[in-house]
């Protein structure tokens, strides 16, 4: 996982900035924020500037990529998962696999498996006997492969022959033609493939396993993703306000999902407003 934050370092915060955050978020984003909360409310430099800088008091709040579970840089801030960056496991329609586990996950793409799988029915012996095609598609923006070589993987190396960082459109079509393929991707694909819920299921996690829709993702139900969390100071929220709007608008969702993202649900942005109206 240090590996993920150190790729999204970049250079130092400016001194003074209201709302800072990772550079994973694109200029269509940042733009739109500027645009509707005036032109110096921001600076996305990277993960590890905008914690100090928020940790530091140098910042008002934060939109930060966050380790499962972990708690905010300043204890009592008010903390809301923005977005998720998320690993979605799609397959051929004729598979006949319901659910998928780390373990699983591991084993068709880790180089030094404990239980290697070339097969379908390595991983499951009622699947039928079909050779595996898995391949990874991460494109610019997305965190598909650090997520998942830091969450399955452990930081393992892919074993040699899994297709990495292919194009959506390859992706695609080896969902469409191969009835081995498993595909890693940023969202559920749009026509064809079948996507499959995920489990964690190591010792002391859940070996339910959830699917990607946007409430299992927001809820921290489903396994394989990364959290983007904005952090507020208490005392910042009024100055913010016009910000923490658009942060929460259907605007920002949708440019959110235009970069392959998951927002929160517009329920839960909607509650989020309100609990901040309300204090």
């Amino acid at each position: 996982m240090r590996s993920l934050l150190l790729a999204l370092l970049a250079c130092a915060v400016a001194e003074g900035a209201d709302l800072v955050g990772t550079d994973l978020l694109d200029g269509r984003f940042v733009a739109g924020l500027r645009a509707a909360a005036g032109p110096a409310v921001a600076d996305f430099a990277g993960t590890l500037p905008a914690r100090r800088a928020f940790t530091e008091g140098r910042a008002a709040a934060a939109i930060l990529l966050m380790r499962p579970g972990e708690a905010s840089p300043v204890a009592g801030a008010r903390e809301f998962r923005l977005a998720s960056a998320v690993v979605v496991v799609a397959t051929h329609g004729s598979n006949r696999m319901d659910q998928i586990s780390f373990e699983q996950l591991a084993n068709a793409y880790a180089r030094d498996a404990r239980a290697p799988a070339r097969n379908w029915n390595d991983l499951d012996p009622a699947a039928r006997s079909e050779l595996m095609t898995p391949a990874l598609s991460s494109p610019p923006g997305t965190l598909v492969l650090e997520i998942f070589q830091g969450l399955v993987l452990e930081g393992q190396a892919f074993r040699p022959d899994v297709r990495l960082r292919v194009e959506p459109a390859l992706a695609a079509d080896l969902l469409a033609s191969r009835a081995g393929s498993i595909v890693l991707l940023p969202k559920a694909p749009a026509a064809r493939g079948r996507v499959l819920p995920v489990a964690d299921g190591r010792p002391g996690r859940s070996a339910t396993a959830y699917g990607p829709d946007e409430n299992n993702v927001h809820n921290g139900d489903y396994p394989l993703q990364l959290p983007l969390i904005l952090h507020v100071r208490p005392d910042k929220v009024a100055a913010l306000r016009p910000a923490l709007r658009w942060l929460c608008s259907d605007a920002a969702a949708s440019l959110l999902a235009d970069q392959g993202l998951t927002p929160a649900p517009a329920a839960a942005r909607a509650a989020f407003l309100q609990r901040l109206d309300t204090r």
